[in-house]
């Protein structure tokens, strides 16, 4: 009757769904699931929210999603394994028309939440796992990203670094240093000589203040490199503002690349150079993988994983050697 079956009258329709108006009936996405329908619903599951970027795709996701006709229901587990597992578990139960797992998942829980998936054929995306999985995937090139920094800065005559907060300790940190790596073999350069890595084990926030204290340790160094790469967005501003109070120009003294290309860096002086993660490209691929897994045709879908290619936003934070 409410979905326009052909033996109901329309007038019949009409005052039914007049009556569902006067008494605020809503229909059930969980019951049309139940009799085997679609709930419209897809739940997305992050496993943190302790930086603009993750807050942004986040905001994104929701807004990608809401345009391709689902609701998306979000839950945060702050890192815990308990927590994931629940989650999804609940997800599951609701039988919706997917997952997106933000973040991947975490070890302690991947045999169980793939079994569960792999049972119920539920179609899941995964968004910037921070490792592999055999499950369709959307990532950013980091490797790229880092590499395109890397080479403004070598355009520019720079020819020795410091590297603030990017290690094989942080998330993300290895795909960086590979990209590092790679190009600086190319390059040859040797990167135990020109390359120096400024980072605290287990900060308790990539952020502003963790900047200004790795900027500390920079300003110690006997011989500064004039070229910084820091780890995201707040971490080159806090320290570009710490370096500046110390008296150093920027770029004439130090050129500094961000990475997140966060509204901020429109904001600061000068205008921070940084890589874009191209947030929108991101999530509008990830919602299309989803809506092709979700359709009969596209359930058992081989395709597993898109690289996002970043972008080099050009500042005027970095400038070219005198």
């Amino acid at each position: 009757m409410l979905n326009g079956h052909p033996e109901v009258k329309p007038e019949t329709s009409r005052r039914v769904r007049e009556a569902m108006i006067q008494l605020g009936f809503v229909p059930s996405p969980v019951g049309r699931a139940l009799r085997g329908g679609r709930t419209g619903m897809v739940g997305v599951c992050f496993q943190a929210l302790g930086s603009p970027i993750v807050a942004r795709k986040v905001a994104t996701l929701q807004r990608v999603l809401r345009a391709a006709g689902f609701r998306a229901l979000f839950e945060l587990t702050d890192g815990q394994p308990e927590m994931e597992l629940e989650v999804v578990r609940h997800f599951v139960a609701m039988k919706l028309d997917g997952l997106v797992l933000v973040g991947g998942m975490t070890t302690e829980n991947e045999a169980a939440i793939l079994a569960m998936l792999a049972q119920h054929r539920i179609p899941v995306v995964l968004i910037d796992p921070a490792r592999a999985f055999s499950l369709p995937t959307i990532e950013l090139d980091r490797e790229q990203g880092i590499r395109l920094a890397f080479e403004h800065l070598l355009e520019l005559g720079h020819t020795r670094f410091a590297l603030l907060g990017i290690d094989e300790e942080v998330a993300y940190g290895h795909a960086r240093l590979e990209g590092i790596r790679k190009l600086a073999k190319i390059r040859r350069i040797p990167v135990e000589k020109h390359i120096v890595t400024l980072a605290e084990k287990s900060p308790a926030a990539l952020d502003f203040a963790y900047g200004r204290r790795l900027a500390d340790r920079y300003l110690e160094l006997a011989d500064r490199p004039r070229a910084v790469l820091a780890l995201n967005d707040q971490v080159a501003i806090g320290a570009m503002t710490r370096l500046q109070q110390a008296g150093l120009a920027i770029p004439g003294d130090v050129s500094i690349v961000g990475f997140d290309n966060l509204e901020v860096a429109e904001h600061v002086n000068p205008r921070l150079t940084t890589i874009d993660q191209r947030v929108d490209e991101i999530m509008t691929n990830a919602v299309e993988l989803l809506t092709r897994s979700t359709s009969p045709e596209g359930l058992g879908s081989a395709e597993t994983t898109r690289l996002i290619n970043p972008a080099l936003i050009v500042g005027e934070s970095t400038g070219r050697v005198a």
